[in-house]
């Protein structure tokens, strides 16, 4: 299995090319990539690693901008049969997107559209502990959202700018005995309420995709010492600081940033086995 951490900036993206033939993305951004910067474009990416390929699934983690800016091309160019999302009631006015040189409004009219589908893509707002198991195939485990994690972003003030950070879908991939955490922007309620319902084995992972870009502010320490990861991958613009003493702290091996690494892929062998190449060297 191959896990892809692409170099997209400030937002997010993950691509996991899953033995079963199931592609998988998780997020998306293109909106800081130029013909000029050292950035990766996530379509072109998908389109030159996965050509023909459609995707199985694509998971968006929360409503934010900068984890689904390139969704509009990305749904006009590929085929993805399911679209993963949360329960909300986010909105945002085409004026507010306009004053962002960043975003576009197409792409937030199309989540919009997929959030809703019934087919081609078909929407799912999957909860932890969900009855339905279509894909335990790919030993993908749910540990956030909740129904009580979305009533607390229900219950937070508009003002309040983890209000959508506190239904981030957390992610949790094993195979071979590997495990990869996937945190979204999920925020320190969130990983407390997975400690609290889940308890501290659910968290443990070899790899950790740190929550929010590398804030410190995301995830205690009481739940970092249980995820214990090796590495910790976290996903950065050039000019963005993250906590690297923070997160160094907990992992065994290595922090590897995309601002300093670029593109970065795990590669799980069948024997449990596994290993890190990076794009360029700090």
């Amino acid at each position: 299995m191959k896990i892809h951490f692409i170099n997209v900036g400030k937002g997010n993206c993950s691509i996991i090319d899953f033995p079963s033939g199931h592609l998988t993305i998780i997020d998306i951004d293109d909106s800081r990539f130029t013909e000029e910067n050292e950035l990766t474009c996530p379509i072109e990416y998908i389109k030159d690693h996965f050509n023909g390929k459609n995707i199985f699934r694509f998971i968006l983690t929360h409503p934010d901008m900068d984890h689904m800016s390139g969704l509009h091309e990305l749904n006009s160019k590929i085929n993805i049969t399911n679209f993963w999302d949360t329960e909300n009631d986010k909105s945002i006015s085409i004026k507010e997107i306009k004053k962002s040189p960043f975003y576009s409004e197409n792409d937030w009219k199309t989540y919009q559209m997929l959030s809703e589908s019934k087919e081609n893509p078909k929407a799912l707002k999957i909860l932890r502990n969900e009855s339905k198991d279509f894909w335990n195939k790919d030993n993908i485990t749910v540990l956030s959202p909740s129904k009580e994690l979305i009533e607390l972003s229900n219950n937070a003030a508009e003002t309040d700018s983890n209000k959508y950070n506190h239904l981030s879908y957390v992610l949790r991939i094993d195979y071979a005995g590997i495990k990869v955490l996937f945190g979204g922007d999920a925020t320190i309620e969130v990983w407390d309420n997975i400690l609290e319902k889940c308890g501290k084995e659910a968290l443990k992972a070899d790899i950790f995709l740190a929550p929010h870009h590398g804030s410190k502010n995301n995830v205690n320490e009481d739940v970092f010492k249980h995820i214990a990861p090796d590495y910790v991958i976290v996903s950065v613009d050039q000019g963005v600081k993250y906590d690297y003493d923070y997160y160094s702290k907990f992992a065994k091996e290595n922090v590897l940033s995309t601002k300093y690494y670029g593109n970065i892929v795990l590669t799980i062998n069948n024997d449990g086995k596994y290993e890190i190449n990076v794009e360029k060297r700090r």
